[in-house]
């Protein structure tokens, strides 16, 4: 994961500040931001678009799109340029846009929007920056993309589509960023490194576009305080930034160490590395459209090795922030960057992080053993028997339901029943939204939505209260919604601010986690025990990023983040729901009690200390191609769970989903211990298991590799596998001390001869077909038909 170019002056984030003299030892320019240039080149060619669908009109340099009222129709402009980059460069767009009573909230229907193909063939499809809605004079947008892969092309849009109203672009333009001769980049940003820089703290007030400055105790009208501590073989900071100011700001906050480059592998997952060439920057970080640059670390720790040693930093996911950790071969940094707002209703934010050493024998996998060795709190697992998951249906009404190894109940609609049978059962509850329907004739507007809440609230509607206390307001300010059509809701969709802090007699977490609440599920007059609570849509896919409203920022306990454009603080959505999540956890822990959520570990990895099962909605077979979710994905999901059961739900069109797909489907869930249950194509209508034709022919299929599943994940998964592959396509993966599974990830048929290391074994069993494996001078071989797993027993 490489990224060798800069953000540009022309992109609004990189100015020169203060010459580059050194201030003092706290507040000392350590690293200059200089201009990324690129030759002035715009690679747009005026004569180059075309329309996107229905298209686009031109006044002179201006392209207009004109839906009127119809909020269905699509247009916009689109070009697209062959890059055929020889390795990776950021790519940037521009471009500007007004409106004229352009309807709905702003999402990726009006906006700036990029799709890329890498050379070899995979897209990235969708980098978006959106415009406002409504009414509003000229606005400037940027899309910047880090590619992990060299760029093929990159496809530009504009668009107008599925709003009502009218819309104005120009000055288009895209290029790609490098640094001056004698720059390098950091976190970014094209900046020339003081000499004799060392480790530690620096700021950057990325409002003010400032170049980087070492901070101990003050810089920039910030004061830093940090308490250092050893625990568990780790060097602990805990820190505190506050604003001095008075004002509202945007920083990113830095820690680095010094790691020399010469022989250094960047450990980018559990199977991916690759050699820290200066001047690479290396990173795995998904993109966000918040903070400095818009990436967010999807793993906890960062790690970089030689042959000798391993140096590692990890956050403490108890005290999570939008942060990013990655190593600069320029620079030759290992770091952890920050990014911060501040506010005088929030002036002050906590992180806590670590350091740390590790074996560099097992690469990746040897840091995330011992950070599972720094945090053993985190990695808990507290479900022993796990099996799959049942999402809302009664189990009790599928036709010999014992074979499916049903153990997770989603809702709790036969509580009694589950109890009587060993099944697992959570309460649902969905932090972020509320799905508002509107009387059919109304005009699906924002005016019209906003009305009919306030309507709803003054009839004395508790979720409508709720939204007027708990509602997410936009960085123009006010509420914003959604306008959907959906099987559950025909209105609005309301991003709502679920954090225990909130102010108000009626709040979104009031109303759904009180001590009424708590009485009428775990009290003495409860109905049957329920095991816990279940939190849906646990990322938010149909949530705002960002909370603006600034009565909720002194509520928050995680840090503020900010606006990528305007550099306007707010709340990241992603620790609304930590927020929300740890509320209720630490009152079910109280109880014994267990939590479990949907949609997580995908993007944001600081829930999963607080669960006990995950799992996600899925769908491997979109549009009738089979599409299964990639090995480094499932890595990182069964990472971040380690011990904790993971479970699936296919949501797909049952119909072109063959008992050809669902066996391959269990394989591969096998393969990392998973669980491969169902549900249904919308999350709503046709579940799978209301359909005994769908459910009977795959019955055998149940029977066979679900308690093979049961038996892996039970068994419990470990990073360091002490097998080794002789084919880069076949995977191995240890679950306990003496079970392995061999997995094909190829669509032809592999032989592999796995090298034992450190496991000690006499022979062994397959235990899909029964046979037993000779192990030789700790060896074993295999032969796999294409997607094809094998479950070994050492003995």
């Amino acid at each position: 994961m490489r990224v060798e170019c800069a953000l540009a002056a022309a992109v609004g984030l990189l100015v020169a500040f203060g010459g580059g003299q050194a201030l003092s030892a706290d507040g000392e320019v350590i690293k200059k931001t200089v201009d990324a240039r690129d030759g002035g080149e715009n690679l747009l060619k005026p004569g180059k678009w075309g329309p996107w669908r229905e298209g686009f009109t031109r006044e002179g340099g201006v392209f207009v799109c004109d839906n009127g009222s119809d909020a269905e129709v699509h247009r916009g402009a689109s070009q697209s340029v062959e890059l055929n980059q020889k390795k990776p460069e950021p790519v940037v767009a521009v471009a500007f846009s007004k409106a004229e009573g352009v309807g709905g909230a702003a999402d990726s229907d009006y906006s700036l929007y990029l799709d890329l193909v890498y050379t070899d063939g995979t897209p990235l499809w969708g980098r978006v920056a959106t415009f406002s809605t409504g009414t509003h004079g000229w606005e400037r947008r940027e899309v910047v993309v880090f590619p992990a892969k060299p760029v093929k092309t990159v496809s530009v849009h504009m668009l107008l589509r599925r709003h009502s109203g009218r819309a104005y672009f120009k000055e288009p333009r895209l290029s790609v960023m490098r640094p001056p001769a004698g720059a390098c980049l950091f976190d970014g940003v094209a900046v020339s490194p003081v000499a004799g820089a060392a480790k530690g703290f620096a700021v950057r007030d990325v409002a003010a576009g400032s170049a980087f400055h070492r901070i101990e105790k003050s810089a920039l009208g910030l004061g830093l305080a940090v308490t250092r501590s050893e625990e568990h073989g780790a060097r602990f900071f805990d820190v505190t930034l506050k604003d001095t100011t008075g004002a509202d700001r945007a920083v990113t906050l830095y820690y680095s160490v010094p790691v020399k480059a010469r022989g250094l592998e960047w450990l980018a997952g559990p199977r991916e590395s690759e050699r820290a060439s200066p001047p690479s920057e290396h990173m795995v970080a998904g993109g966000f459209r918040a903070g400095a640059n818009g990436r967010l670390s999807k793993w906890p720790l960062a790690a970089v090795a030689d042959r000798r040693r391993g140096t590692a930093v990890g956050i403490d996911l108890d005290r999570p922030a939008f942060y990013r950790l990655g190593y600069n071969a320029g620079t030759e940094e290992l770091f952890i960057a920050y990014d911060i707002g501040l506010a005088p209703e929030k002036p002050r934010a906590r992180v806590r992080f670590c350091t740390f050493d590790f074996d560099p024998a097992w690469g990746f996998r040897s840091a995330l053993a011992k950070y599972y060795e720094v945090f053993p709190d985190q990695f808990v697992t507290r479900v022993k028997k796990q099996g799959l998951w049942m999402p809302f249906a009664r189990i009790s009404a599928v036709k010999g339901w014992e074979d499916f190894d049903f153990r997770i109940k989603e809702g709790n609609n036969e509580t009694r029943w589950d109890d009587e049978h060993d099944i697992i059962t959570f309460r649902y509850t969905e932090p972020m939204t509320w799905w508002m329907k509107m009387p059919k004739g109304m005009p699906r507007t924002q005016a019209a939505a906003l009305a009919h809440a306030k309507a709803l609230a003054a009839g004395g509607d508790r979720r409508a209260k709720s939204f007027l206390a708990s509602g997410f307001h936009g960085e123009s300010g006010g509420f914003v919604a959604r306008l959907r059509n959906t099987p559950w809701c025909d209105g609005a969709v309301w991003s709502i601010n679920s954090m225990p802090g909130i102010e108000g007699t009626v709040t979104d977490f009031k109303s759904k986690w009180n001590d009424s609440v708590k009485a009428r599920l775990y009290g003495e007059a409860r109905r049957g025990d329920l095991d816990g609570e279940y939190i849906d849509s646990s990322e938010g896919y149909v949530t705002d990023l960002l909370d603006f409203r600034r009565d909720h920022f002194a509520a928050t306990d995680t840090p503020l983040t900010y606006s990528p454009g305007g550099r306007k603080p707010a709340i990241f959505k992603g620790l609304v729901v930590f927020e929300y999540v740890r509320g209720i956890e630490r009152d079910i822990r109280r109880m014994g009690k267990l939590m479990m959520a949907n949609g997580t570990p995908g993007s944001i990895p600081w829930l999963a200390p607080l669960l006990d099962v995950m799992g996600t909605e899925t769908n491997w077979n979109r549009g009738g191609r089979w599409s299964p979710m990639s090995d480094s994905a499932l890595l990182y999901r069964r990472a971040l769970c380690r011990g904790k059961p993971y479970c699936f739900l296919m949501n797909t069109e049952f119909e072109r989903f063959s008992h050809a797909l669902v066996e391959k489907y269990m394989k591969r869930s096998l393969a990392y211990g998973m669980f491969p249950g169902f549900f249904s194509h919308n999350a709503s209508q046709g579940h799978y298991f209301s359909r005994p034709k769908l459910y009977e022919r795959d019955r055998p299929l149940f029977r066979k590799y679900v308690p093979l599943c049961r038996r892996v994940a039970e068994a419990g998964w470990q990073p360091v596998t002490n097998a080794r592959s002789s084919d880069p396509r076949v995977y191995v993966e240890r679950f306990g001390p003496k079970l392995l599974t061999v997995f094909n990830d190829s669509g032809e048929e592999r032989r592999a001869t796995v090298t034992l290391d450190g496991l000690d074994a006499a022979g062994g069993r397959e235990l899909v077909t029964g046979k037993d494996v000779a192990v030789r001078r700790g060896r074993f071989a295999l032969k796999l038909a294409a997607e094809d797993v094998a479950v070994i027993e050492l003995r």
